[in-house]
């Protein structure tokens, strides 16, 4: 049978319609710089009030300073501590949908970074990478450093450790990738921002493991103060 060519084209209009819609749901999302104290940059460039940050872009900050990102869907707000340096992986956020389906990836290779995350959709994700570990995160107030300690406030972040071990870290628990394992959380919540000395206790039997990761620590060396 012979399909008239009006109807082709009809048909086709729709698939362009389509396609057209989903585009231009799929945006990029982005990263605004709300406050910045003392030294930070963006892909190299100092960093100030109002710039972005997207999908590719390098974080890097300096002494005793600290860099705060409003995400908007994708957050929303992300605090790098001093000495850090990170890349925004992906950045992005579909809007087309009843629901938005955002998509964040951080890579952390030098520092600490802090954040809110609010609760979005079961297809949306944000995790962050650092040498050792991956940690998913929805929902959750959090800090995390480049040398794969994990403290968590609020909600719960899954952790993979050297891509084998998984850990399930919620509110009041801290990973500790020294045992490797599950801890109370040692740190109160921070404020708006992570600048300053994080002490990092030792472990011993005065911090015992919680019951999610049975066992018993022996013969780790206490780590020293980071120095901001």
């Amino acid at each position: 049978m012979k399909i008239p060519v009006s109807f082709n084209r009809i048909a086709w209009a729709g698939v362009v319609f389509a396609l057209s819609a989903q585009l231009l749901g799929a945006d990029a999302g982005k990263a605004e710089v709300t406050a910045v104290k003392g030294t930070a940059s963006i892909n190299g460039a100092p960093a100030k009030r109002g710039d972005t940050a997207t999908t590719g872009s390098q974080l890097i900050t300096g002494v005793s300073s600290e860099l705060t990102l409003y995400l908007d869907l994708n957050g929303p707000t992300l605090v790098l501590g001093a000495d850090t340096k990170a890349t925004f992986e992906e950045l992005t956020a579909d809007t087309s949908g009843p629901e938005a389906i955002v998509h964040t990836k951080l890579k952390l290779d030098e520092g600490r970074v802090t954040g809110f995350v609010k609760k979005t959709s079961d297809q949306s994700t944000y995790s962050i990478s650092t040498p050792t570990t991956t940690a998913a995160i929805r929902g959750t107030k959090y800090m995390i450093t480049a040398d794969g300690f994990v403290y968590v406030w609020e909600g719960c972040v899954e952790v993979v450790f050297k891509e084998a071990n998984r850990f399930e870290v919620c509110a009041g628990q801290a990973f500790d990738p020294r045992i490797p394992g599950i801890i109370p959380n040692p740190l109160p919540e921070p404020p708006v921002g992570t600048t300053g000395k994080t002490v990092i206790p030792p472990v011993g039997p005065e911090r015992p493991l919680s019951p999610v990761q049975p066992g018993k620590p022996a013969g780790l060396p206490p780590v020293p103060p980071s120095e901001d």
